[in-house]
């Protein structure tokens, strides 16, 4: 059994400290349903990209992601690398108008754009999505780790941070949860740091381990790879991409409730320069674990390994603090937001309109409770088989991806678009992806080389939008009324004018992005030169 006393020391006294922090930011005020479910609209910029970062980095990356680097390498960083991309059309798209809009979930935003229909289907997807890959998956992959540095059992660990994480959460809504994200925040990216400073310092330096094992810092793979083709890989932002950063309420929500425009737009710029960082404290100590520790059976123990070998005593609690603090930050965002959904978008419109505030919050904590047992249980099920956590999760993803974010992209940039179409993409794509999975790529000849799920989803993704443009054109115009505060315009470029002013030269919006963009394109040249020009081009 791995950890020192003072590792278990620490371990359990920052997951102490981060219970007290959540109840005692929940006490502080979460009257009414903004308050409970967005956080009072008083957010700052740097607790909103924290949170985002928390929220969006879980177990699933220090244990899946690690492990998928250990089997393939540094091809799996374009997960976080490529987020430039789509959280800039989150910055420059839909974020404006989510919050011009007042609203409080993205199936709302559909019920504005197209119809009730689209509101609750695309709810419901995203409560079953939210609960099986982002909830279960996830508490699966918390348990690996305790598992493999503590010898601690799976199911002990599965309700012990299922009960950490539900107990703030429930009380105190999204004021609560974005609080303790930014402190996760802090931790996961501490923690990840010892191990990636301790597992390169092993080995020599970055550049040692690149020259020892450049096979796998490799950025793109043939077309035809089943796991990772680069044409898939660079298209998965379209469809992936957009849904998982521009639609989903969790990572949407902390914006929702920023203090201000600039705060929101500010946040979303900070945690993209995390998601170049994250790579660096993820991915490189899988490729670390490679190097000392060749063949593993399951690569989901790499992490595991590396910081029982390489991180003193004393550090390793830190380190465990960091991982869990990942996985309570993922969870209780994506609880939370499952409960704002539930409660806004189907129990409010469909069973009580006429609720009152004090009534909806009370509905919003049952429902967490109930979806968090949903969730623990369904994790225990899963720690029964043997599954690659990262794969699994992206490819339950791209299941739902393409359709949604068709609908969403279109309906924001694309007047024509109808609440017809949409309703048959929605209700179409999901049986279409099966087709596509189980029919056409495995008996099409044309197709069979590049059956991949990212391939398939692009695949979909192209046909959603053709399906969207020719049921459009075929069916009555919304109205314009309906329309012409929806769809985007070069405003929403710009701060309202009362922020306007206040926000130029190193603050503005556009600046900050235009650095984050560069630095995004600077390391993408540097990886593409190591893999084609260097003197270790071509090494397998």
């Amino acid at each position: 059994m791995f950890g020192s006393v003072l590792d278990r020391v620490v371990f359990a006294a920052y997951l102490l400290l981060n219970l007290a922090l959540g109840l005692w930011v929940a006490r502080r005020g979460t009257s009414g349903t903004r308050g409970y479910f967005l956080a009072g609209e008083e957010l700052p910029w740097y607790a909103i990209g924290g949170s985002i970062i928390a929220a969006n980095i879980s177990t699933e990356h220090f244990i899946g992601m690690a492990g998928a680097a250990y089997s393939v390498g540094f091809v799996v960083a374009q997960w976080e690398w490529g987020n430039w991309f789509t959280l800039s059309v989150l910055l420059w798209v839909f974020l404006p108008y989510y919050l011009r809009g007042g609203i409080y979930t993205m199936p709302e935003f559909l019920e504005r754009r197209y119809n009730k229909t689209c509101r609750y289907l695309f709810a419901v997807a995203s409560l079953i999505l939210w609960v099986v890959a982002q909830m279960a998956v996830v508490i699966l992959a918390g348990a690996k780790a305790l598992n493999g540095m503590f010898g601690v059992d799976p199911v002990y660990t599965t309700i012990g941070l299922a009960v950490l994480a539900g107990s703030y959460t429930i009380y105190g809504g999204l004021k609560a949860v974005a609080w303790t994200d930014f402190i996760q925040f802090l931790m996961l990216t501490i923690g990840g740091a010892i191990v990636a400073f301790a597992g390169v310092a092993k080995v020599g330096g970055v550049a040692a381990l690149m020259h020892a094992e450049p096979h796998k810092f490799k950025i793109l793979y043939p077309a035809t790879d089943p796991n990772y083709p680069w044409f898939g890989v660079f298209t998965l932002f379209l469809s992936i991409g957009i849904w998982y950063n521009c639609t989903n309420q969790f990572i949407v929500q902390r914006c929702l409730g920023a203090r201000s425009e600039w705060d929101a737009r500010a946040g979303v710029i900070f945690a993209g320069f995390m998601k170049l960082i994250i790579p660096f404290l993820v991915v490189i100590p899988g490729i670390v674990a490679f190097k000392l520790f060749p063949g593993l059976a399951d690569p989901d123990e790499a992490y595991p390994r590396l910081v029982r070998e390489v991180v003193p005593s004393g550090l390793a609690g830190v380190v465990m603090a960091g991982i869990a603090s990942a996985l309570l930050s993922h969870l209780a965002s994506v609880l939370n937001s499952s409960s704002t959904v539930f409660t806004m978008d189907l129990y409010r419109p469909l069973l009580k309109p006429d609720a009152s505030e004090e009534h909806l919050v009370k509905v919003g904590g049952w429902s967490s409770f109930f979806i968090l047992i949903v969730a623990v249980g369904l994790s225990i099920w899963l720690a029964r088989g043997r599954y690659g956590v990262f794969y699994l999760i992206q490819d339950v993803g791209a299941w739902v991806a393409a359709p949604i974010s068709v609908v969403f992209l279109l309906g924001v940039m694309w007047r024509r678009a109808t609440a017809v179409a949409a309703t048959v993409v929605l209700f179409g794509g999901f049986p279409y992806t099966a087709f596509v999975q189980y029919v056409l790529f495995p008996h099409v000849a044309l197709l069979r080389p590049y059956d991949n799920f990212l391939n398939r989803t692009f695949l979909v993704w192209i046909s959603c939008i053709v399906l969207m443009v020719v049921v459009s054109l075929c069916t009555r115009p919304m109205p314009s009324e309906v329309v012409d505060g929806i769809v985007w315009n070069k405003s929403y470029l710009r701060l309202p004018q009362a922020e306007r002013l206040l926000n130029t030269g190193l603050r503005s919006p556009l600046f900050l992005w235009a650095v984050l963009v560069v630095c995004a394109l600077a390391l993408y040249s540097y990886m593409v030169w190591f893999q084609f020009f260097s003197s270790y081009a071509g090494a397998s």
